[in-house]
């Protein structure tokens, strides 16, 4: 059954839409969740390595060689993409190259390419479940993917995609791609109207708005009176300001910072007598 047909079908009155519309959406999430929990239960493979489970041997099989393995045979010919099957691959250059995005969200602008994409937009923007929680503080996330980067670039600060154009690292594929397009290839199509701030996405323009101009600030610190407008500038305030964590450590010194760019700055300012002047 398509859920999405029922939250376009039922509805007439506008005030009635947004009522009934909303238990559309529980429905879809709900109806989801029961056709999970049947295909959990006939996942009979289970991968040795971790908790991955799987009802199709082959699927197995595949787990196993592209995540533990890395072995990833299909490649793409538009951008160094590789992956570990033919559907992801298609999928890929569907979604990446020929812009095919289908599946439209019934309430904003966003659409995906796959129907899976659209419910996690759904279930995350749209009814705010999420159900994927860090351990180390009180991030949630929609999405498994979403959590692990969020533990990586926070907590473990692991930054293996490096930019070749400069020494900047990101956690994942994507942060390093919006970095290089809005820093370095100057893409940014999306303009402030109240100054002359470009952003790459529409979200980070909306975030720009909300916090400069709006002064939108909706996230406090429970330790002191600082507030922000993004949950991701509130924990690095909190892993900074509060528990101390510095993992970049200076060669020359005892000196450690949050930040890499903060231990650049003492490195240039303190060993290598570089000073940054304000024209």
């Amino acid at each position: 059954m398509n859920y999405f047909n029922l939250l376009t079908l039922r509805f007439y009155c506008s005030f009635e839409d947004s009522v009934k519309e909303e238990i559309a959406l529980e429905e879809v999430y709900t109806n989801e969740k029961h056709v999970e929990s049947i295909q959990q239960k006939s996942k009979n493979y289970k991968c040795t390595h971790c908790n991955y489970r799987t009802s199709h041997n082959c699927t197995m099989e595949q787990h196993i060689n592209s995540v533990h393995l890395g072995i990833r045979n299909h490649k793409c010919n538009l951008c160094d993409f590789q992956t570990a099957t033919k559907s992801n691959l298609n999928h890929h250059i569907n979604s990446r190259h020929l812009g095919q995005r289908n599946h439209k969200c019934s309430h904003c602008d966003y659409v995906a390419y796959a129907r899976s994409n659209l419910t996690k937009h759904i279930n995350s923007v749209h009814l705010g479940i999420k159900s994927h929680k860090c351990t180390l503080c009180d991030f949630k996330t929609a999405t498994k993917s979403y959590l692990k980067h969020h533990i990586n670039s926070n907590h473990l600060d692991l930054r293996n995609h490096k930019c070749i154009q400069c020494d900047y690292q990101a956690a994942t594929k994507q942060s390093l791609k919006v970095h290089t397009e809005s820093i370095h290839l100057g893409s940014k199509k999306y303009k402030c109207r109240h100054c002359d701030y470009e952003a790459i996405y529409k979200s980070y323009l909306t975030i720009h708005e909300n916090s400069v101009h709006l002064n939108i600030k909706d996230f406090n610190c429970g330790h002191c009176d600082y507030q922000t407008s993004t949950k991701s500038a509130l924990n690095k305030h909190i892993n900074s300001k509060h528990l101390g964590i510095k993992n970049h450590k200076c060669n020359h010194c005892e000196y450690a910072a949050y930040h890499k760019y903060t231990l650049t700055k003492h490195l240039n300012s303190v060993h290598l007598n570089i000073k940054s002047f304000n024209v």
